[in-house]
C-alpha cells in the first residue's frame, strides 16, 4: 500500500470508498472535485490518499489550507477560542479508512502527511471536528494521540447535511468535537 496525493483521477474511486465508508451520498463526485480544489495552496497539495497494490481506494485525508476554507461539513466553529486567527489555520475535513486496514496505523500517516504539507504552506494550527460517536471514541483517542486538544461540543453537528448516517440514518444526529492542533 502507498499513501500519496488525492488526485482528480481519483474522484470516482473516492466517491466509491466514502459511499461505503461512511454514508451513501455524504460526498458527492462534484463536491469531491471541490474539495480537491480546497486541499491546494501554492501548489502543495494537503490531502492524501491511502491505496492498495490493486488500485483501490483504503483511505482518505480530506485537509484544506489555511484560506481555503472557512467552514466544516457542519458549518459551526468556536475561532474565538483558538489561540491563533483564521488565516493561519488549517482544516481536516475528513478521514475515513476501510474496515481492512483499520488499527494499522494507516490513519496518523494519512494526518501526517497533511501536517507537513501545512507546515510547506505556513499553517500554524489545524482545527477539525471529530467524530464523538465513532466506534470505542476512535475519532477522537486519534486525533488527541497526535495532539489535539478538545475546544467546542456541538450537538447534531451533521444534521443539515443530506446523507445516509452509517449511525443513525438520515438526519444524522451526530455530535461533533471540535479539536485544535498547534503546528
Amino acid at each position: 500500500m502507498i499513501i500519496r496525493e488525492f488526485e482528480l483521477k481519483d474522484i470516482t474511486a473516492v466517491k466509491k470508498f466514502t459511499d461505503e465508508a461512511i454514508g451513501l451520498n455524504y460526498y458527492s463526485e462534484d463536491e469531491l472535485r471541490e474539495c480537491h480544489q480546497k486541499s491546494i495552496s501554492n501548489d502543495v497539495l494537503c490531502s492524501f490518499v491511502l491505496v492498495a497494490d490493486d488500485g483501490e481506494i483504503l483511505g482518505l485525508r480530506l485537509a484544506y489550507p489555511p484560506g481555503k476554507w472557512n467552514k466544516g461539513k457542519g458549518s459551526r466553529l468556536r475561532e474565538d477560542l483558538w489561540n491563533i486567527p483564521l488565516e493561519k489555520t488549517a482544516y481536516f475535513q475528513s478521514l475515513f479508512l476501510s474496515n481492512k486496514v483499520q488499527g494499522q496505523g494507516w490513519g496518523p500517516r494519512l494526518s501526517e502527511k497533511s501536517i507537513e504539507a501545512f507546515r510547506k504552506v505556513g499553517a500554524r494550527g489545524i482545527v477539525t471536528h471529530a467524530w464523538k460517536e465513532s466506534p470505542n471514541n476512535s475519532s477522537i483517542r486519534y486525533l488527541s494521540k497526535l495532539g489535539f486538544q478538545s475546544v467546542a461540543t456541538h450537538p447534531e453537528y451533521w444534521i443539515d447535511v443530506d446523507y445516509e448516517c452509517v449511525r443513525d440514518g438520515n438526519p444524522c444526529r451526530c455530535t461533533a468535537e471540535e479539536m485544535i492542533l498547534y503546528i
